[in-house]
């Protein structure tokens, strides 16, 4: 019997592991592998056309709060519209870019992340431009032919960088952009799109507010100016960003929550666009506003509405027009089930299993106290050692509560390592300090580890709830749902460190034996 209570509790910490990397994968796999069901396929009628060609220039991981010094930028919108935009949660560039195009959030437009994703389902401007004759081409990433396929056409620049430094930077920028420029001489199109990079490199690796940062927007907006003058005025000029960035520790990032990241400023001129400024948009927003210009039907399932106030429409087609959007519209909401409805749904459904799985986790937290009731302070006083040891090392280590803080997608899994090896060694910590209070019991370490994994659980089982900790029609929670992602790792990193301390503990021999 004493032999199967010894066992009980570390197989209890096992399960309590297991059962976080399966949750962790899963919730993480139920995004990147995310396929949308919500496509809806109606030909809606078109207006009239109020410009003949629209060229969108994606500046990527340009600040709102940056734009205000570059002078590129601020002639766009001192010659039209321009405002600033919620961009997709998460705050990432593909998501945006088929966002730009179809009008669709992530779990409609199913991209939900920059690696993993299918060709889009629902309606774009390419595809709707394609079907009235209409070609679209894009000149920089290659997220465009595998999101839209032969409905848009690619020019793969030639330009390269070999280092994130900021003169290489800048070169490369300057050498992208002639490349752009010969490919908007050359091309034809209706919709001529072309993403400029550098910005989003020097986000990335010195930080949203650095100097470096400012260095190498400002030979973005060089190239912008440089397009601007190209185009001239008979063409609808796009300026725009997909998201921000935040500067943390030298470094930036996006993905997460902050409003750095979340919002991002654009700007229109040309045909068809009248004088606007400090527009309050989404970014779902500019796909039917691109589709009213060129007098194209209304992606089916775009979530945004027409920026009116930025539009220089005839009198005599405003009213057809809204007409036009509002039967979009309509028919779109019927087409989709109530957000909130589904959501509360979803939790009821949960309900159960959070009940059961909260009943084995209070059980567990109790029992590892319970049966060492008179070592219960210092189990006390070495779980807030822990707690206290665990934050330190974790914002020591760089980690945070925020996609925006893994700085790049190839950092993911240090950027978790690094949250693991925190767990660990403050549990190290924690159990120093419990053995000098109660001696070194390895028992006593194990309903440490088993109080401490408890709590940490009780949180992710809670976010479930609550919450959800799966994609499941809906985009997660974001904030929410990548801190119990967090606090999973940390349980695995809790059992790392106890079965660090428990063979520590037989190697070791205490200074009771080493005295005998």
């Amino acid at each position: 019997m004493h032999a199967l209570r010894n066992l009980g509790w570390p197989a209890y910490l096992l399960c309590l592991a297991a059962g976080s990397l399966y949750m962790a994968d899963s919730s993480w796999t139920s995004v990147t592998q995310y396929r949308s069901d919500y496509a809806f396929e109606r030909d809606f009628e078109a207006g009239p056309a109020i410009a003949s060609d629209v060229v969108m220039v994606v500046l990527d991981g340009l600040r709102t709060d940056a734009v205000a010094g570059l002078p590129a930028f601020g002639r766009l919108a001192q010659a039209g519209a321009s405002g600033s935009m919620r961009v997709t949660v998460p705050s990432l560039s593909n998501p945006a870019r088929a966002a730009f195009v179809t009008g669709a959030w992530p779990e409609v437009s199913g991209v939900t992340n920059n690696s993993t994703f299918e060709a889009v389902p629902v309606q774009s401007l390419f595809g709707l431009a394609s079907q009235r004759g209409l070609r679209s081409s894009v000149f920089g990433s290659r997220f465009w032919p595998r999101a839209f396929g032969e409905s848009v056409e690619r020019a793969s620049p030639a330009a390269r960088y070999s280092s994130y430094a900021v003169a290489e930077l800048v070169r490369w920028q300057s050498q992208y952009c002639d490349e752009a420029l010969k490919y908007l001489a050359d091309s034809d199109a209706a919709i001529r799109v072309v993403d400029l990079q550098a910005g989003d490199e020097a986000g990335h690796t010195h930080g949203g507010a650095s100097d470096a940062y400012r260095e190498v927007i400002a030979s973005v907006d060089g190239c912008l100016g440089r397009i601007a003058d190209q185009v001239g005025p008979h063409v609808t000029l796009v300026g725009l960003s997909d998201h921000g960035h935040i500067h943390r520790r030298g470094r930036g990032g996006h993905g997460g929550l902050e409003p750095e990241v979340l919002y991002a400023p654009f700007a229109f001129a040309g045909p068809g666009v009248r004088h606007a400024s400090q527009i309050e948009a989404e970014i779902v927003d500019i796909a039917p506003t691109i589709s009213t210009l060129l007098g194209l039907p209304l992606p089916a399932n775009s979530q945004g509405k027409v920026l009116w106030e930025a539009l220089d429409v005839p009198a005599e087609h405003e009213a057809d027009l809204k007409q036009l959007e509002q039967e979009q519209r309509t028919a779109l909401q019927a087409h989709m089930p109530d957000r909130a409805e589904s959501l509360r749904a979803q939790r009821s459904e949960r309900l159960p299993a959070a009940i059961l799985v909260g009943c084995c986790l209070v059980a567990g937290l109790f029992g590892s106290v319970y049966g060492q009731r008179r070592h219960a302070r210092a189990l006390f006083v070495s779980t807030a050692c822990f707690v206290l040891a665990y934050f330190a090392l974790f914002y020591a280590f760089g980690v945070g509560y925020s996609i925006s803080s893994i700085v790049r997608q190839e950092y993911l899994y240090a950027f978790l390592a690094k949250d693991a090896g925190a767990a660990a060694a403050a549990f190290g910590i924690a159990a120093v300090v419990l053995f000098r209070l109660v001696g070194r019991r390895t028992e006593t370490a194990i309903r440490l580890a088993t109080l401490i994994g408890s709590l940490a659980a009780m949180l992710v089982a809670w976010t479930h709830f609550e919450h959800g900790l799966r994609m499941e029609r809906w985009m997660v929670a974001l904030g929410p749902v990548f801190q119990a992602y967090l606090h999973m790792v940390a349980i695995v990193g809790i059992v790392l460190g106890i079965l660090l301390v428990a063979a520590l503990n037989r190697l070791i021999p205490s200074s009771r034996e080493s005295a005998q």
